[in-house]
């Protein structure tokens, strides 16, 4: 085995999220809120932000806040958790170069 070798040691887990814009993964998962329940439809949305994580096994993001609009509490909450929880092991968030306003 060379000092070059780009094959990844077979112990190694492999990251193999899909990476999306912060845009797309809070209407993602404003759309997937609404969805969940007939309540839920006032919902307004989520912020997102981008966190450190500690190991591959973990997502690069993290719910900052959440608009409920009008929306019940408990059940937006629920609705929330339980979308953001199948999101985090099936996407990353992109590397963007720009802030939310695009400054």
């Amino acid at each position: 085995m060379s000092l070059f070798s780009t094959a990844r040691p077979p112990d190694r887990p492999v990251d193999s999220r899909k990476s999306i814009s912060r845009e797309e993964m809070q209407t993602a998962i404003t759309e997937a809120v609404k969805k969940a329940d007939p309540d839920c439809e006032p919902f307004v949305g989520v912020i997102v932000e981008r966190k450190k994580r500690s190991s591959l096994i973990e997502a690069n993001w993290a719910i900052r806040g959440i608009k409920f609009g009008r929306a019940d509490r408990n059940k937006v909450s629920d609705a929330v958790n339980t979308v953001v929880e199948r999101m985090q092991r099936e996407f990353n968030l992109s590397d963007d170069r720009f802030s939310e306003d695009g400054a």
